[in-house]
């Protein structure tokens, strides 16, 4: 197409200016360094999901924003899912009375002998499935309940040398919430990744996954009946202009776009992914101590 310029180098494509905004998708660590470029050419970025290898790296991403603040979005799509947004809205109904407990899978077919290329390098990638994979399940809950304040973990690597191929956590929220997630990327007859939340709470149970939401309710409360609701993929299905490999990716750049033309700061923000990646940060830590517990930074 004559009107699509191709650059050499990220530093000649900031040079011409007139960018309305840069989509990072590099291996993971050049994330933050890409992302310090724009912040410096003042130009709003998306990155895509895990921030960084490390909350550490990704505190230089901050400072940077703290002095030249940059519209900004993290690539956290699962957000867009029309049964996990469906689920949000229920839950902040209160409909479920006082929380008790939350779980949380995610699972894929993914890996059943040694793995080639960046995403099995620690150092390119920062982790394993936790990170990669189980980022994903992270932003959801704590966009569902808050932010995290403490981690006991436990990784397990089963065809990879560098990176776990599973994990497992228990979360303590800062809300006094509890429960725990399991993340795996080399379990079978799994073709695509399957993300399962399950919440209990005095006035019932919500379950949710990647096409369907459940609710049962011991009282009417938030709009729902008494029993059980069931919603469907076809029940939640809301259509979009361009799809190309699920809904989600165009209500995510979509989001984004808008966000940029509003003048509104888009979400979810480097900010918010820290606190996503500090949470990888400490159940990493944990393992290392025989799933002791960590305490998250904030």
């Amino acid at each position: 197409m004559p009107s699509v310029r191709v650059h050499e180098s990220l530093d000649d494509m900031l040079a011409t200016g007139g960018l309305d905004a840069v989509v990072i998708t590099t291996p993971v660590a050049e994330h933050v360094p890409v992302a310090l470029r724009c912040v410096e050419s003042r130009v709003p970025f998306f990155v895509e999901k895990p921030l960084a290898t490390s909350a550490r790296q990704a505190d230089r991403l901050v400072a940077a924003l703290a002095r030249r603040p940059t519209p900004n979005m993290v690539g956290f799509m699962t957000r867009h899912v029309d049964a996990f947004e469906k689920a949000r809205g229920i839950l902040l109904t209160g409909c479920l009375g006082r929380l008790q407990r939350v779980t949380g899978t995610i699972y894929v077919s993914q890996l059943f002998t040694l793995g080639k290329g960046w995403r099995y390098d620690r150092v390119v990638a920062g982790g394993g499935v936790l990170l990669s994979q189980g980022s994903h399940l992270l932003d959801l809950l704590t966009w569902y309940f808050g932010p995290v304040a403490r981690v006991n973990a436990e990784i397990q690597s089963l065809y990879s040398i560098e990176v776990e191929d599973a994990a497992h956590a228990m979360l303590e929220f800062e809300s006094g919430l509890r429960g725990w997630v399991d993340c795996c990327w080399s379990v079978r007859f799994r073709r695509t990744v399957e993300t399962t939340i399950d919440v209990l709470g005095d006035n019932g149970a919500l379950v949710v996954t990647d096409d369907m939401v459940c609710v049962f309710l011991d009282r009417q409360a938030g709009g729902l009946s008494a029993g059980t609701t069931m919603l469907t993929a076809v029940d939640l299905f809301r259509p979009v202009e361009v799809d190309v490999g699920g809904p989600q990716y165009t209500r995510e750049v979509q989001a984004f776009l808008d966000a940029l033309c509003s003048g509104r700061h888009p979400e979810p923000d480097v900010a918010q992914a820290l606190h996503v990646q500090r949470i990888v940060d400490a159940a990493y830590s944990s393992a290392r101590r025989a799933g002791a517990p960590e305490r998250v930074e904030r």
